[in-house]
């Protein structure tokens, strides 16, 4: 458990951790009026038995740029290449016990480079702290410091955060190395040996920390440019999943107000292409915007914003996850994903008991989370009974009505290897009309052999419907199945990788155990002779789907506000 701990004199610290051990905690954080934490945030941490570094906001903006939160440890080296400098650290007791054994710690920062000096420390890319302003070691921190034992380039960068804040330097020149990776400010000081006056400094940092915040996708919304008009955005702007069925159910039923898809896939009067002089506008008036994923860097809606999402997550998702590739490979990217996601005021889940899991990967103190159920998934039920449809999409498909039908649906991964899907033999093209169909992200070229290979204009809902028995990875379908009572299985042979890439819900994946395998062999053999485990019942799925009527209420009430 973490204490929160209100510290006004630091010479008690010992004595209140003292107090945390025998209450059960075994970390602590230091809150105050000029810092708090996000709890929702706090509560998704995971605890191991040492001191942790989190990510943080400052006056509710992320306004980070370090690359360390897509690594599972971070070193004091690593974690001073930030653009700005917070003690954003979580404590473990225990190790600060023995800080505190062997250092007089004045204030938080100091503790924080103590920790940090102190070995690698875990990092948790949980969004925990607020910062209201800026934070400063004290002197005798330096004078300590400076008679440790410490690389060369640690002690450049301990000089230079001294320097920052104003300290006499602990190391002379000759015991330091400068990194390799220089800032333009670190170069200043380097070259200038650390003699660059303050007067010039600190105006070359400010405006490099100006150019910084505006690519870091902050804006404040302007009600006075919203129009009477809403706009849908589809995932990667294509017209499928929640938002297509969304959008096709209030053309047809709900809206007088003007609605309007953002998508190459339709031509016609309520359908706009992307790159479309006019577009931008359109989407940045609306009264309403709809969405299936994050905002697009190049747009700032002004208007409500209703998220819908685009599944029940079984992989971990945003900052739940430390995304290596994308945290240490694209510049700013949790800036554009944190700061766009404050903008947005509802989010759409399948179920209720999906929530914990939004709460925790995204920030959400702006936002109302409901879990009314998603449209994609309404789309099936509806359409569950609908037999001549389902003959249609079966003739379109030229499917065998002597077999079952199995559709397979990998999902989307950023490193996918042929061995990853399930070898299609004869015996199980025997068996089933197999359909296959690749998530619309994937780079992989690998199509099986002899399979059956849906049409563009088919969604994969329609052909869920005529599926048999769903067989997926880790996609979110496996859950609109269970919807509609199809058969499903799991196929993941690499999951100890997967999880060292991505990472999954543990409970998630816990109620799917059953009809999970890693095996090739074994789940052709089950497939053939159809002895696939059933799921009867499952927390994430809901029957009682209300995606229509509750989305189609609350765009109609911020249509009309």
């Amino acid at each position: 458990m973490i204490k929160q701990i209100e510290l006004n004199d630091w010479s008690s610290l010992k004595s209140q951790l003292h107090n945390a051990i025998q209450q059960g905690f075994t970390h602590f954080t230091i809150v105050s009026d000029e810092i708090s934490v996000y709890p929702d945030m706090l509560a998704a941490v995971s605890l191991e038995d040492q001191t942790i570094v989190v990510d943080y906001t400052i006056n509710h903006q992320y306004l980070n740029d370090c690359r360390y939160f897509g690594h599972e440890y971070v070193t004091f080296n690593e974690w001073i290449e930030n653009i700005n400098l917070y003690p954003n650290v979580i404590f473990h007791i225990g190790t600060v016990m023995t800080i505190l054994d062997q250092y007089n710690v004045e204030n938080l920062f100091d503790l924080a480079v103590l920790s940090l000096l102190n070995s690698q420390i875990k990092v948790d890319s949980h969004v925990v702290f607020d910062f209201q302003r800026t934070f400063e070691t004290s002197q005798q921190l330096w004078d300590q410091v400076a008679e440790r034992q410490l690389s060369k380039t640690t002690n450049f960068n301990l000089n230079k955060l001294a320097y920052e804040h104003r300290h006499k330097l602990p190391f002379k020149r000759s015991e330091t190395t400068a990194p390799k990776h220089l800032r333009f400010t670190d170069k200043l000081l380097k070259y200038s040996r650390f003699f660059t006056p303050h007067w010039l400094y600190q105006p070359v940092k400010s405006h490099l920390q100006t150019k910084h915040e505006k690519q870091s996708y902050i804006y404040e919304k302007d009600p006075s440019k919203v129009e009477n008009h809403i706009v849908f955005l589809g995932f990667d702007y294509g017209f499928r999943g929640n938002s297509r069925y969304l959008f096709n159910h209030l053309a047809k039923h709900s809206t007088r107000t003007p609605i309007y898809f953002v998508t190459e896939d339709v031509k016609g009067p309520n359908f706009v292409k992307p790159d479309d002089p006019d577009t931008k506008s359109l989407i940045e008036t609306a009264k309403v915007v709809v969405l299936e994923s994050y905002i697009p860097d190049d747009l700032k809606p002004n208007g409500t914003i209703v998220q819908l999402w685009h599944g029940t997550p079984i992989k971990k998702l945003f900052l739940d996850s430390h995304e290596p590739h994308q945290n240490l490979n694209i510049y700013n990217y949790r800036a554009r994903k944190y700061n766009k996601w404050l903008q947005q005021d509802y989010l759409i889940c399948d179920s209720d008991d999906s929530i914990p899991y939004f709460n925790s990967a995204f920030p959400n103190h702006n936002l109302h989370i409901i879990g009314c159920g998603y449209p994609r998934v309404r789309y099936l039920i509806d359409k569950l009974n609908d037999k001549p449809y389902i003959e249609f999409i079966r003739k379109e498909l030229q499917l065998d009505p002597e077999k079952p039908t199995l559709l397979y649906a990998p999902t989307w991964k950023s490193n996918q290897d042929e061995d990853d899907l399930l070898p299609i033999s004869d015996a199980l093209l025997n068996k089933y009309n197999v359909i296959y169909k690749a998530h619309t992200e994937s780079h992989n070229d690998y199509i099986p052999e002899n399979v059956i290979h849906a049409p563009a204009n088919l969604e994969t809902q329609d052909l869920i419907l005529v599926a048999d028995v769903v067989l997926t990875d880790y996609s979110s379908i496996i859950f609109d199945a269970l919807t509609v009572n199809k058969t499903i299985s799991q196929y993941t042979p690499h999951h100890d990788a997967y999880l060292e890439e991505r990472g999954v819900y543990e409970n998630v994946m816990q109620a799917l155990a059953m009809v999970r395998y890693s095996d090739a062999k074994a789940l052709l053999n089950d497939l053939i002779s159809y002895q696939m485990s059933s799921i009867k019942s499952n927390a994430f799925i809901n029957q009682d789907n209300r995606a229509f009527e509750t989305i189609a209420h609350l765009i109609q009430k911020a249509a009309k506000s």
